[in-house]
């Protein structure tokens, strides 16, 4: 034990000291392959770089199944680091406003004790302030709030927006340069607060709103993303293409009497073109973003799963039972060809389909083969086969008898059965 222990303690030692090399600021590949390959002809050369690709594409496999292995679990940590990120800043926000909201009331509390000894030339002072033009800056406080409520009740999106950006950096620089107290940037930091919470729920009420479509909706949630609530944005964007893909499926009422096909072809066509629509406004509007990428895979696999059972139930599961495989099999097909055109916008839903259908094409399959089974049973049972003994035959030569000369020896009878097709 004590040796195998010390041979693989060798073997790590070893290994390490391989690798070094490769750690250096100054390595050198070309250096390091003609130190290895100087003394190796063309053949054993040849035969090291195949072996060397057949490594990389090895490696490449075992990548690839990890990843796959692991994309569910990776989705889904990638969704709760994002909503983890946006309670982090509502944390953050809602500390900064506490904070603000501390200091003016310990400002005023401190402006109060002092009222009681203010100099007779302070109150001179004060009183002539009162008839003093006021400033601009005093003036846009005043009528800032009031100037917000109208766009809002206007609903005037972009024009909000921009007042609230320009209310944002007028408090900044009035943070940075102290040019107002405490309590009137407090009030001013509220006011803000307050309207652009009010416009976020204007949005997302529009946003959910089943009349909203196409350019409205990508309006509303691109302000609402602008707003810096992503995470809302697109998960109200997605809902509300849901939203709409069932209320088009209102109309769509399989029956007994019709064919599964055109019953796939219908609901494949609003569900997967609901999915692709959803992914061209989130890559349109968020991008690239992990986050929202994992989301939009989440939510349309969760899709395609809903999708599968209702044409399990509507479709395969009785085509299954009856043994109809051609019916079950286009089904199939015809759902698949729909799924594999989300491809092109990487969302690769087929596997899910496939997992999904596998079970009622088998047991069509199977309903078949016994089908099959019971007829071929029926047909060896119906043939009447007898073999009679050849009428005596008179050699002539000593050349063996044709078969043509044993036609006669059997006689047997026919019963044709009729198959239907299967």
């Amino acid at each position: 034990m004590a040796s195998r222990s010390r041979a693989h303690a060798d073997t790590g030692t070893k290994l390490e000291q391989n690798l070094h090399v490769f750690q250096s600021d100054h390595f050198d590949a070309d250096a390091f392959v003609q130190s290895k390959c100087h003394s190796l002809n063309e053949k054993e050369i040849r035969q090291l770089c195949s072996y060397l690709l057949d490594l990389k594409r090895a490696s490449a496999e075992e990548m690839r199944r990890s990843v796959y292995a692991n994309y569910t679990a990776f989705i889904r940590t990638s969704k709760e680091i994002s909503d983890l990120e946006g309670e982090l800043s509502s944390m953050k926000n809602l500390l900064s406003t506490q904070a603000t909201l501390i200091h003016g009331l310990a400002e005023g509390v401190h402006i109060d004790s002092l009222s009681d000894v203010v100099p007779e030339s302070t109150s001179d002072r004060s009183s002539t302030d009162e008839f003093r033009e006021p400033s601009d800056l005093e003036k846009w406080l005043t009528e800032f709030p009031d100037h917000l409520d109208v766009l809002l009740a206007e609903r005037r999106v972009d024009d909000a927006l921009l007042s609230l950006d320009e209310g944002e950096c007028v408090a900044s620089e009035a943070k940075e340069k102290k040019t107002l107290g405490h309590a009137v940037l407090l009030s001013l930091q509220t006011a803000i607060a307050e309207r652009r919470q009010k416009l976020a729920d204007q949005l997302a009420e529009i946003a959910c709103q089943p009349s909203t479509r196409g350019a409205e909706l990508r309006a509303a949630i691109s302000a609402l993303k602008k707003l810096g609530d992503g995470p809302r944005a697109h998960s109200l964007l997605l809902n509300a293409h849901y939203q709409k893909y069932q209320f088009n499926m209102k109309n769509l009422r399989p029956s007994s009497t019709s064919y599964g096909g055109a019953y796939t072809a219908a609901l494949s066509q609003l569900v997967f073109s609901g999915i692709a629509q959803a992914a061209t406004d989130s890559l349109a509007i968020f991008g690239k973003e992990p986050a929202y990428t994992s989301e939009l895979v989440m939510w349309s696999t969760k899709q395609t799963e809903a999708f599968a059972l209702l044409v399990k139930r509507h479709a395969l599961t009785s085509s299954a039972a009856a043994g109809g495989l051609r019916a079950a099999a286009e089904c199939v097909q015809i759902a698949l060809g729909h799924c594999s055109l989300l491809e092109a916008r990487g969302l690769a839903l087929c596997p899910v389909l496939l997992k999904l259908f596998r079970p009622s094409v088998e047991q069509a399959l199977d309903a078949n083969l016994k089908r099959i089974e019971e007829i071929t049973a029926a047909l060896a049972a119906a043939d009447d086969w007898e073999l009679t003994h050849p009428p005596s035959v008179t050699r002539i030569s000593s050349r063996p008898v044709g078969v043509l000369g044993l036609t006669g020896a059997y006689q047997h009878k026919f019963q044709v059965v009729r198959i239907g097709s299967i």
